[in-house]
């Protein structure tokens, strides 16, 4: 028997409707939950623009950069040119600091200068900067604090994702939104010892363990790198191979802006540096304030193929500490403990066309074709420390003794701050303590 023409025009109606909402509701594929893989590469390396750049072009994916600003145009990082290319693809820009340091480890202050100068500095030379990365992943209440003070819309750490060997109990991936926007988590960087399995390991257990965002933390593309965080670049286009089909079934390949979105904000100025404008300009010249073992407003400095350790020693020339260096193997280069290199108000400040003097405190033993010279660099107003000059060498000495003062040439028109230091380049032992830097315009 036929349902009454009501009823069959209710149920032809009720049809209808499901009908219309049957398009609205999502297929069983896009219930699922999507992983989102974002392929980070740090420090702004030289090698990445060599050997990534090629291989992103060619699997149609894009990246996110951090970029050290003061190391931009220096050998081994990429051009202000490299880098435009890169945002000109596509690729996203994000901050990376002035000078990568621990910022964990800096004042309040200096904190700020060195992420919030070094946005300004990239919005500046015309790139759309949102988000920034740690430097070694280091980070506090604080350091996240000034990440958003400084304007970045996320910052990133690394670690707190199961990587390979580490993290047992963590999540599998970051969450989309993040819990702690100045604080996304990854996998471990990707180091040469890295397999492409655990690579695909990395996203597939994501996708396994309800998807989420996984953020591959890269630094050097190169073969045969004696650096621990490299991949080389066959190894990086076998994963690209691999990841490229997966957008099929869900996991796709975005920028961080593109997962963390929002509009780009103003650039924030640092503190102003507020350090001495006479007298000796070296702040801590004695070396009696330090942070674990490195003397507060100097930094270990060097290049070049050597084996040397840094002691903090007792045996100072005034005060209570100096700082001993060792170089018992040397191939190539110096080791050298120099006032700090940063955009911080350790720095002192350089006044174009001034001639500053300069002097140190030493003692210490090296063979006498070994060259111990006052070594002096300058900031650019771009925030790069770059070598400017050296003094003649000096004798090794058995008692404390002081380098004859060196005068400068007048500071070149494009130098913001001073730092100097006494290098060590070859074996041997040296003791520093009593640094000073005086401009010659306001002894």
């Amino acid at each position: 028997m036929s349902p009454p023409a009501s009823l069959r025009l209710a149920t032809l109606g009720a049809l209808a409707l499901l009908a219309l909402l049957i398009p609205c509701l999502p297929r069983a594929a896009h219930a699922a939950t999507h992983t989102t893989v974002s392929l980070t590469f740090d420090d702004g390396i030289k090698d990445q623009f060599t050997n990534a750049r090629p291989l992103l072009r060619s699997h149609g994916m894009n990246a996110t950069f951090y970029v050290i600003s003061g190391q931009t145009n220096l050998s081994g990082y990429m051009s202000r040119d490299d880098i435009s290319t890169l945002a000109a693809d596509g690729d996203e820009i994000g901050g990376h600091t002035v000078d990568h340091p621990d910022l964990t480890t800096l004042s309040s202050d200096d904190v700020k200068r060195e992420i919030c100068n070094d946005r300004v500095t990239l919005l500046g030379w015309g790139f759309t900067v949102k988000n920034f990365a740690y430097p070694f992943g280091a980070a506090n209440a604080s350091v996240e604090q000034a990440a958003a003070y400084c304007g970045y819309n996320s910052a990133r750490t690394v670690g707190g994702v199961v990587s390979p060997g580490s993290c047992d109990g963590c999540a599998y991936a970051e969450t989309i939104p993040p819990a702690d926007a100045y604080y996304t988590q990854t996998p471990d960087s990707v180091q040469t010892t890295t397999s492409l399995a655990q690579m695909k390991g990395l996203v597939t257990q994501a996708e396994q363990h309800g998807g989420g965002w996984v953020q591959l933390v890269i630094h050097h593309v190169c073969d045969g790198c004696d650096n621990q965080y490299a991949v080389s670049p066959s190894e990086l286009s076998d994963f690209l191979d691999w990841l490229a089909p997966r957008a099929a079934a869900g996991t796709v390949v975005k920028t961080v802006d593109q997962v963390i979105g929002g509009t780009l904000k103003p650039g924030v100025n640092g503190p102003p540096l507020n350090p001495p404008t006479s007298g000796n300009l070296v702040q801590n010249p004695s070396l009696e304030s330090a942070v674990g073992s490195v003397p507060r407003c100097f930094q270990y400095g060097g290049y070049g193929t050597n084996t040397f350790a840094w002691t903090r020693s007792t045996d100072a020339h005034t005060g209570s500490y100096s700082q001993k260096l060792d170089v018992t193997a040397w191939t190539s280069g110096d080791r050298k403990l120099v006032t700090t290199q940063d955009a911080n108000t350790c720095a002192p400040i350089a006044t174009p066309g001034h001639t500053y003097t300069s002097s140190i405190w030493y003692k210490g033993t090296w063979a006498a074709d070994v060259e111990v010279k006052l070594t002096l660099y300058y900031r650019t107003t771009a925030g790069t420390w770059v070598y400017w000059t050296s003094g003649p060498a000096v004798p090794a000495a058995a008692t404390w003794t002081k380098t004859p003062a060196y005068t400068s040439p007048p500071v070149p028109s494009d130098a913001t701050g001073l730092s100097v230091g006494l290098s060590l380049a070859g074996t041997g032992t040296i003791y520093t303590d009593d640094y000073d830097v005086t401009d010659t315009a306001n002894p």
